[in-house]
């Protein structure tokens, strides 16, 4: 009888592995997809990709025609790196508790760029440094007690963060101001709910003004619906924050309702009287909103998407139009994750002119679009592969460099004209 070696048991050991890795890719390859993004680099997960799905990656590339990929764009040829930032640690994020990625924001001050990753530190370094592919963070000491920042905002001296508080089984959304100091941030909060959540997502900052006052804007999310008969009445219901965008006066700090019926806001850009979110829709029906002040938006009643794990697809919601909603300048569907919408100057690329970037989370794109002067149209857009799910996107004019938060590898991304 032969004798079992160890190089018998790696053999063995390489075939049964090798059959549980096919089983799995057939029966569950979205979920083993998921664990092999955590593992393996984004070049090493492609290539599996592309081999076990031969006949949709063959027809993708044939599909490709006219599709340009960085350094090039249509219209631009773009430097684009990435800085890896080891504070960035691994979190839950999204729906699903499983899917743990890199989660960050980040917003300008003065000739800093200020990053805070979503456990709640604030880390920072000067601009040109960044444009050098440097990496000189350092770290701010705050006063926050959080475990979960949703959205940084920096306006002029001031610094606002919306960030959730587990009190035993409830989560709880705040707002806190502090005045921007490199060595210490000592918030205070302007805003506390009161009413008991089981996960709070959305939270994005915008500055307004209205009736001579100044306001933040900020974005609540709908409840996390995991089963086909559950319901969210709160987007529709006055006496909830949240489904909604809120008004915070600066002056006394009162808030009020500024619009409702909103699913998981993204995205949110204020500028004059243009107000435009980007918002999660479900299966299919992300949406590009002009937000207006009293206005409903129809969730969760009116939809471009459907309803996940629904038995009948076509009646689960209405049109926007059939109760007087109002309606998407835009949808996306398939739905692309969609995040963060900022302004690009016109000195940033001659065919850029009047253009916004949208980002991003499960497409890995950006999104280059251009609305007609209402505002109640997309002329027309550009898709940009970026390659990682893109939570934050600011732009520094003083530099004319458009700074990515890449969720994945938890890097700062950077991307520049290519004089």
């Amino acid at each position: 009888m032969k004798k079992f070696t160890l190089k018998n048991f790696i053999i063995i050991l390489t075939i049964f592995l090798t059959i549980i890795f096919i089983y799995l890719l057939i029966y569950k390859k979205n979920t083993t997809f998921r664990v092999l993004d955590q593992l393996l680099p984004p070049s090493l997960t492609g290539a599996i990709r592309y081999l076990t799905e031969i006949n949709v990656s063959s027809k993708k590339i044939n599909n490709d025609y006219n599709i340009k990929f960085l350094p090039e764009t249509q219209f631009a040829v773009l430097d684009f790196h990435k800085i890896k930032l080891p504070f960035v640690n691994r979190q839950n994020v999204g729906y699903l508790t499983a899917l743990k990625k890199k989660p960050f924001l980040l917003d300008i001050y003065d000739k800093y760029l200020i990053i805070v990753p979503k456990a709640g530190n604030f880390y920072y370094q000067k601009l040109n440094d960044t444009i050098l592919k440097k990496n000189n963070f350092k770290q701010i000491d705050s006063n926050l007690d959080t475990e979960n920042v949703l959205d940084i905002f920096i306006d002029e001296q001031d610094i606002y963060v919306s960030y959730v508080k587990k009190i035993n089984n409830c989560s709880f959304l705040y707002l806190a101001k502090s005045k921007i100091e490199l060595i210490k941030l000592n918030f205070k909060n302007i805003f506390e709910s009161n009413e008991c959540m089981t996960k709070i997502q959305s939270g994005r900052i915008q500055k307004t003004q209205y009736d001579n006052n100044s306001y933040i804007l900020m974005a609540t999310s709908a409840d996390i619906l995991k089963h086909k008969t559950e319901e969210d009445l709160k987007p529709q219901n006055d006496d909830s924050i949240y489904g909604k965008i809120i008004s915070i006066n600066l002056n006394n700090y009162d808030y009020s309702i500024f619009s409702k019926g909103h699913r998981n806001i993204l995205g949110l850009y204020s500028l004059g009287n243009v107000i435009l979110s980007t918002e999660n829709g479900p299966r299919g029906g992300d949406e590009i909103n002009r937000i207006y002040k009293d206005k409903n938006y129809g969730w969760p009643i009116a939809s471009d998407g459907h309803k996940y794990k629904s038995i009948d697809l076509q009646k689960y919601y209405i049109d926007h139009s059939d109760m007087n909603f109002e309606q998407p300048i835009f949808s996306f569907i398939p739905s692309i994750g969609i995040s963060e919408i900022i302004k690009i100057d016109n000195k940033f690329a001659v065919n850029w002119k009047e253009n916004y970037l949208v980002g991003s989370l499960f497409g890995k794109h950006i999104y280059r679009i251009r609305f007609n002067k209402k505002f109640d149209k997309i002329n027309y857009f550009e898709k940009i592969f970026i390659g990682e799910r893109i939570r934050d996107l600011k732009y520094s004019a003083s530099h004319s460099i458009i700074l990515m938060a890449l969720e994945n590898t938890g890097s700062l991304g950077i991307l520049k004209k290519n004089n």
